[in-house]
């Protein structure tokens, strides 16, 4: 169902770029509308966007990025690809410069000040929440237990290093038990 004529870059920037804009939650959110919205212009129909999307899936990086890419490179090259691109990443980096400028000068007023700072102390609230919920479904035996406790000390006493040791506890405890390697 490919259109006679593919679409232009700018127009699969124009395309991508309102789709990013406006569409909330993440790449698997962008993907069915990005779907419909070629279906519609008559670019590509559901069964091939979704076959480019299953490619896109076997790349690591963000799943809307990487539609994106597939099905601007299948619909004008190269040019369609950078495009394609271009108009996923431009509205969010556009939107971040945007809200750090303005908290930046909002955040100095003493009203702006004390609502962040309310803010921000709710979000330790809501992380205790998160994990006491996963706690309870959580199987626990000894050795859960011993990692996840010197894993919140490591994180505690060297906070900048945080990530690191998530990500290192979590490989731990996936190659611990994991089944080829228990006695």
């Amino acid at each position: 169902m490919q259109a006679s004529r593919p679409p232009s870059p700018w127009r699969l920037f124009l395309f991508f770029a309102r789709i990013s804009a406006v569409t909330l939650g993440g790449g698997y959110v962008l993907v069915p509308v990005i779907a419909r919205g070629l279906e519609r212009k008559g670019w590509m129909d559901e069964k091939e966007f979704f076959s480019l999307f299953g490619a896109a899936q076997s790349l690591p990086g963000p799943i809307g990025l990487n539609a994106a890419l597939f099905a601007g490179r299948a619909l004008s090259g190269l040019p369609g690809l950078l495009a394609s691109a271009l108009g996923v990443l431009v509205p969010p980096f556009a939107a971040i410069l945007l809200v750090s400028g303005v908290i930046g000068v909002v955040a100095a007023q003493k009203q702006a000040r004390a609502f962040l700072d309310g803010a921000f102390a709710v979000v330790p609230g809501l992380v205790a929440a998160l994990l006491w919920r996963m706690t309870r479904t959580r199987a626990w035996n000894p050795g859960r237990v011993a990692l996840a406790l010197a894993a919140a000390a490591a994180m505690i006493l060297a906070p900048a290093w945080a990530p690191a040791i998530f990500f290192a506890a979590a490989a731990v405890g996936w190659f611990v038990e994991s089944p080829g390697t228990k006695a």
